[in-house]
């Protein structure tokens, strides 16, 4: 998400580094080659260095955002935030830092999908999309803090979609293939931007039972994400398929289009804790204690 400022002359937008995935499970895509073999072209997601990780910025925004958890239906067990799966910074935006990562239960299908970036006016803030349909509610410190009302986030079975493959290593091309022939237009400040597919998925994901595999591909504005597009290799009594939805990370007006075909569209919403009705967007506010870098 962007917040309303003007709009800077600079495009340079850098992708920082994030975390490994394996083929299924809470963990991120790192299966391009790198640089020096892709005729010097950075792939778009690449793994972390360790001084990376014991970054103060990256330490403290992952602690931040370990004090929430997803409380879904009368599901016993609350979605706890797993590492990061994206950092990223805007310079469009003047978000200097940030943030993506995936609240979910047991390396199934996302719960909901977190931001926690630093913005131009030098203030920490915190957004969530929810995936689930209904009955989700935030918690901060094991306290209800946010209740949507609304719910943006609905899987369809994907248009003449191909049969999965049999294997994660084979269902993955057919996903990539799949993620290609999605666009997604962001309406910021009433600009049409087309944002930029990232080709490997930040997430991969599968349930015992239904989804064989899931990925999560992120369409993003340089590197700021402000769309997810989440695939699955689903499976019930009618055969296997492969499903989709689309979950906005953005308050500002999206249209996702599938083939050129409008499939998905939400307007503008309001962010702030009050009047947020399907997406989070708010300023955060430390703990008691809580030491907050600049």
């Amino acid at each position: 998400m962007r917040h309303s400022f003007p709009v800077s002359v600079s495009r340079l937008l850098v992708l920082l580094p994030v975390l490994a995935l394996c083929s299924v499970g809470p963990v991120l895509c790192a299966d391009d080659p790198p640089a020096e073999k892709t005729g010097g072209k950075a792939p778009d997601i690449a793994p972390p260095t360790a001084k990376d990780l014991s970054d103060k910025r990256m330490v403290f925004m992952k602690s931040a955002l370990s004090h929430f958890t997803i409380r879904v239906g009368d599901r016993k067990d609350a979605s706890k935030v797993a590492d990061p799966c994206l950092r990223w910074s805007d310079a469009v935006s003047n978000a200097t830092d940030g943030v993506l990562a995936v609240y979910a239960h047991n390396g199934g299908r996302p719960d909901a999908i977190a931001q926690f970036f630093f913005n131009f006016q030098k203030k920490w803030i915190v957004e969530f999309t929810i995936i689930p349909e209904s009955d989700v509610s935030i918690l901060r410190s094991d306290r209800e803090h946010w209740k949507p009302s609304e719910f943006v986030c609905t899987f369809a079975d994907l248009p003449d979609s191909p049969v999965p493959a049999d294997k994660p290593a084979l269902r993955l091309p057919q996903m990539r293939a799949i993620a290609a022939d999605f666009s997604v237009v962001d309406y910021f400040q009433d600009m049409k931007v087309d944002l930029r597919l990232l080709r490997q998925p930040a997430y991969r994901y599968a349930e015992d039972g239904k989804i064989m595999d899931g990925a999560m591909f992120i369409f993003a504005h340089g590197t700021n994400p402000e769309c997810c597009v989440l695939l699955e290799a689903y499976q019930d009594g009618k055969g296997s398929r492969y499903r989709y939805a689309i979950a906005p990370m953005s308050i500002y007006k999206l249209e996702t289009r599938y083939k050129d075909k409008l499939v998905w569209s939400v307007e503008r919403r309001h962010a702030g804790l009050r009047n947020a009705r399907s997406y989070f967007a708010d300023a955060y506010r430390p703990e008691e204690g809580e030491e907050v870098p600049k």
